[in-house]
């Protein structure tokens, strides 16, 4: 098995391309000019294609992943806003990109090829529009309205088409600023990371007389309350284990990476703080839960950890530097047969 490592640099305007060895080593393989400001990136694993929102020319390049996991432009489409995350449905048939700065969701079509086509539906006056993502056993897309402290959802009908479900959205603490968001990988659990008051929440899905409602049944700080009080957060991403045993958040003002372990009610207990690298804006845990690989976005270097089994426990393997400011990691494994 091989692993691929994208790193998407800001300021660089590249795509640097890593193999991830099996003892946790790292080689360069590729960097890959953007011509613009890359920010999110997200892969489609049947088509082993990778999308790139690019700025400020407001586009998403497609890209094709060749055997040895290197890039291959294939196509450039142009969408509404700046792009901040960019996601899919279950079966890869519609492309979701939202844009923080342009407060609005679009949703575009991929043709048969996989390129996105023009939006069919653009849904403004979503302040701060962060992270959107598909949970796919309800087909409901939950979008992060960061300025105005709610998740708005919407069931994805036919033809790419979203409306309001019956709950229309939920609602954060005040002044909280939800921002990234998993879904627990085989129970109908969500979390979400909130950026402004370093806190988590848990949320959990109910079907009742076919109608979906969600429940936030636990709010807790990133740390350790006992021992940090702090007024000021600045939490960023957010990623749990295909095991659904650990949760781990970051934060760039205190340059942290924070474990939590998953209970049996799916509810989260705080286990220990990591200090890294300064801005730890984006991370990401590879396909066998055995390293956790964070970008410091200031210092222009990543850091790979290795995965305690057992605990989820870190521990610090190597540092590599990379371009400026990084702002984006992906960790693919590689498909041979295509």
């Amino acid at each position: 098995m091989k692993q691929i490592v994208y790193i998407a640099n800001g300021t660089s305007e590249n795509i640097e391309v890593w193999s991830l060895c099996q003892n946790g080593d790292m080689n360069l393989l590729q960097q890959v000019s953007t011509n613009g400001q890359i920010q999110p990136m997200r892969i489609v694993k049947n088509k082993n294609f990778l999308y790139a929102g690019i700025r400020p020319n407001n586009k998403i390049i497609t890209y094709i992943i060749k055997k040895n996991g290197c890039l291959e432009k294939k196509y450039e489409s142009f969408i509404p806003g700046t792009p901040n995350y960019i996601s899919f449905n279950k079966t890869n048939d519609f492309l979701f990109c939202s844009s923080y700065h342009s407060n609005c969701l679009s949703v575009s079509p991929l043709n048969k090829n996989g390129i996105p086509e023009k939006p069919i539906q653009i849904i403004y006056d979503i302040q701060g529009c962060h992270a959107a993502r598909v949970n796919y056993k309800y087909n409901i897309l939950f979008v992060m309205s960061l300025k105005e402290d709610r998740i708005y959802l919407y069931y994805l009908k036919n033809f790419g088409i979203l409306k309001n479900t019956e709950q229309k959205f939920l609602k954060t603490q005040n002044k909280s600023g939800p921002r990234h968001i998993v879904f627990h990988p085989n129970q109908d659990f969500v979390y979400t990371i909130n950026e402004l008051n370093g806190t988590i929440d848990v949320w959990k899905i109910n079907k009742t007389n076919n109608i979906i409602h969600i429940k936030n049944i636990q709010n807790i700080n990133i740390f350790n309350q006992n021992n940090h009080f702090a007024k000021v957060y600045w939490s960023s991403d957010i990623q749990i284990t295909s095991c659904g045993r650990f949760l781990y958040v970051s934060d760039r003002l205190f340059n942290t990476i924070s474990l939590f372990h998953i209970n049996k009610n799916n509810k989260i207990i705080f286990f220990q703080s990591y200090n890294t690298e300064e801005q730890p804006r984006s991370f990401y845990i590879d396909k066998t839960n055995s390293y956790l690989i964070v970008a410091s976005e200031k210092n222009n270097i990543f850091t790979i950890y290795n995965i305690l089994k057992g605990t989820g426990e870190l521990k610090k393997l190597n540092t590599y530097s990379t371009g400026n400011r990084p702002v984006w990691i992906l960790i693919h494994q590689l498909n041979y047969n295509f």
